[in-house]
Formats: structure tokens, sequence, C-alpha cells
């Protein structure tokens, strides 16, 4: 399943069981903010307004290599422990050390997109708005993007979100992302890729070590952080991709633009006080 069906921001309670730490939330439609619009009638113009004031993030764009010249390719999960509607941010990582984000560490508002390699969702996404959203607000420092494997399409997606850590380790994370979505997007359904696939996609994204790269594509070496990273997603509701939260506003599936559009700046413009 490739939907998400999932309510967002409102804590309706903790379910018997935990993960890492995390209740299982369910997540209502309240957010600051739909309540800085409620409390701005004029909201278009009051967010205009707003935008104008946003300020930039400077920060670093490129993720910190670990000592050994490698990257932290077992990164998952948010920034910190997750107990009630307080703690929503803290599903932005904002890791200095994350080769799955994309954009300033400091931008103003960060976008946390849970997705699946197996999901023709999560590739129409990347290849029909994601682009935009890289040049009109990743690009100018206004919004960090950070990925989080949620493979949920079987052996095949767990195969895939393999992959992508591998490219990660060697900081091509994005690059094979793009490949592997551009020729998702032209198939019907789950693509269905295999080994000799993610190796096309990594030679296309630049990867440098390709011998490395098919070593740690089939081990077992991701494997842990991948079935956390599903724990996580489930822990905070989300049962399907593609799923993004923009700040503290969730939307759900492979929207139009203008519903991303509409959720950026309502986001960036709740920044500014």
């Amino acid at each position: 399943m490739s939907r998400t069906r999932v309510a967002l921001l409102v804590v309706i309670g903790v379910l018997l069981g935990s993960v890492f730490g995390l209740g299982g939330f369910i997540l209502g439609e309240r957010s600051a903010t739909s309540q800085f619009i409620a409390e701005n009638p004029s909201s278009a113009t009051a967010i205009n307004a707003k935008l104008a004031k946003v300020q930039a993030g400077t920060g670093d764009r490129t993720a910190k290599p670990l000592a050994d010249g490698t990257y932290n390719a077992l990164i998952q999960g948010p920034s910190g422990e997750i107990k009630s509607q307080a703690d929503i941010e803290k599903i932005h990582r904002r890791n200095p050390e994350d080769p799955f984000a994309i954009g300033a560490l400091d931008a103003p508002v960060v976008i946390s997109e849970f997705s699946d390699f197996e999901c023709p969702f999560c590739a129409r996404y990347s290849t029909q708005t994601e682009g935009r959203i890289l040049t009109d607000y990743v690009e100018k420092g206004l919004v960090r993007i950070e990925w989080n494997d949620l493979p949920i399409n079987g052996p095949d997606a767990d195969a895939a979100a393999r992959a992508g850590r591998a490219a990660a380790e060697q900081n091509k994370f994005h690059e094979f992302k793009s490949a592997l979505f551009a020729e998702s997007a032209k198939q019907n359904g789950h693509p269905g890729f295999g080994q000799a696939d993610f190796e096309r996609f990594a030679q296309a994204a630049g990867v440098p070590d390709m011998d490395k790269f098919k070593a740690d594509a089939t081990s077992d070496k991701y494997d842990q952080a991948i079935e956390q990273a599903k724990k996580y997603g489930g822990g905070i509701g989300i049962s399907g991709t593609p799923a993004f939260l923009i700040g503290t506003k969730f939307v759900s599936g492979a929207q139009p633009w203008e519903v991303f559009e509409s959720a950026l700046n309502e986001q960036l413009a709740a920044t500014v006080k």
C-alpha cells in the first residue's frame, strides 16, 4: 500500500508498547501553521508580507564525513525523544553528518520525507514536485529536505533501501535516488528493481567506488538501521508513502505542487515573529 492514512499533530494517546522510547502517536490536523492562519484572517496577505522577512539559512549544505572519509549511512530516526505534541519538530534531525539530507543545516523549515524506493507515488513526487522545491526553496537556503527510509513494499523495497544507504556511505544518495526514481516513474506500478539495476543507478550517480557499493548493498550492515527506521515511522503514526512533515504541517501523498507551495509558504511565514 502506498497511500498514507495518518492524522497529524494532535496526540490522542500513547499506545501500549513504544519504539525507542517513542510512544505510538496518532497525529491530528492541528499545527502552528493553522493556528497562525486562524489568527490572521487575511492570511494570504499576512503570509506574503512575512515571507519577505524570512531569514535564509547559511549553514553547511554538505554532510560532514566520518574520520575514515565515508559518510554516516546508519543515520535514522528523530533528533530527540518525542513524548508529546510539543516535541513534534524533533522529527527533523538537523544532523550535520546526515548524508540523506539536502539543504542548509540551519534552513528555517525542514521537510522530513518518509519514502520507499518501490513506491510509484514516491517516484511521482520525486520527478514532478521535488525539483521545484529544490530550485525555489532549498537552493535559496529556505528549506532543508531530510529522507527517512520507510520500505513497506516487501523485499524489493528493503533491497533498494540497502542500495540507497550504500550510495549514501559514499555521499551519493541524492544522485542515486534521482536516477532510480527517474526510471521508476516511466513504469507502471512497483518497479521491482534488483541489484543489477541498483548498480546502474549507482554508476549514473557517480558513486566513486563501485566495488564497495556492490559489497555494501548486498551486505546486512544496514539492516538494523532500516528496521529501526520502519519502526520509527510506524511509531509516529505513518503507515504509507510518501509522507511529509513540512515544519509542523503534515502532507500525505504525492500531492500537486500547489499543496506543497502553500504548506511551505505558511511554515516559512510562521518563522517570522
